[in-house]
C-alpha cells in the first residue's frame, strides 16, 4: 500500500512531481488495467489506486494510450528479466525447460501483469500491439537458442528447406502454445483448478516435445 499524507484525519492527495511517483502510477495502472481492462478504466481510477489526483497522473503521462503502453513495456521487462535470470550461461542443454519454468511461476506470481498481457491487448492501443508482435518474435528468436536450434537467418546456406520450415514452425508452435494456456490458468479458466505444479511440469515436457529435434 502507498503512504498517505495524513492531514486533519482526512488522507490528502500526494504530490505529482516525486521522482518515484512515475512509478507508483504505473504500478497502479497495471492493477487497474487487469481488474477493468483498458477500455473501462479512466484516469480517475489509476489516480484514485495510486493515492494521487489526476492531475499527477497526466503530470507523467499524456494520457490513457501513454500509460497503458508504458504499463505493458514494465510488464514485458519485469517479465523478461525474471527468465533471463533463470537462463543458465554457457551450455544451454536443459534451457528449455528452466525458461518455462520460469515463465510459468512469474505469471503465477504476478496475476495483474498477466492479465494485461494475456487478457487485456485485444482492442488496445497500436503501440501495444507492436510491443506485444515484438515481445513475440524476440522469444521465438529466444526460443531456438533454448532449444538448441540455429535461427532461421542462419541457415540460408543450407538445402534442407523441409528441415529449416519444420524447425520454424516447431518454436512458432511452442511460443503460440504457451500464449494461449495462460488465460486458461487465471480467474476461473479451465485449467485454473487443476494443480500448478502439475501444469507447469506437462507443460515442460510438451515444451521439450514440441522442439524436439529426434
Amino acid at each position: 500500500m502507498l503512504d498517505r499524507i495524513i492531514t486533519g484525519g482526512t488522507p490528502a492527495k500526494l504530490p505529482a512531481h516525486r521522482p518515484s511517483r512515475r512509478n507508483e502510477i504505473v504500478d497502479a495502472a497495471i492493477r487497474v488495467f487487469s481488474r477493468n481492462g483498458y477500455v473501462e478504466t479512466i484516469i480517475q481510477d489509476v489516480a484514485d489506486e495510486a493515492g494521487v489526483v489526476p492531475t499527477a497522473v497526466y503530470y507523467h503521462f499524456a494520457g490513457k494510450d501513454e500509460l497503458f503502453n508504458v504499463a505493458l513495456h514494465t510488464v514485458i521487462v519485469e517479465m523478461d528479466e525474471a527468465m533471463e535470470k533463470t537462463r543458465p550461461e554457457g551450455e544451454q542443454s536443459g534451457a528449455l525447460s528452466l525458461i518455462v519454468a520460469a515463465a510459468w511461476d512469474w505469471i503465477g506470481q504476478h496475476p495483474d501483469h498477466a492479465r494485461i498481457l494475456y487478457t487485456h491487448l485485444p482492442g488496445t492501443t497500436q503501440q501495444a500491439q507492436v510491443l506485444r508482435r515484438e515481445f513475440e518474435e524476440q522469444h521465438i528468436q529466444r526460443a531456438y537458442v533454448y532449444a538448441r536450434q540455429t535461427p532461421p537467418e542462419e541457415r540460408r546456406h543450407r538445402t534442407a528447406v523441409a528441415a529449416h520450415a519444420a524447425s520454424r514452425l516447431s518454436v512458432r508452435t511452442l511460443i503460440s502454445m504457451l500464449i494461449a494456456i495462460h488465460p486458461m490458468r487465471l480467474d476461473g479458466g479451465p485449467l485454473s483448478r487443476r494443480s500448478p505444479k502439475a501444469l507447469r511440469a506437462a507443460v515442460q515436457v510438451v515444451s521439450e516435445r514440441i522442439v524436439s529435434l529426434d
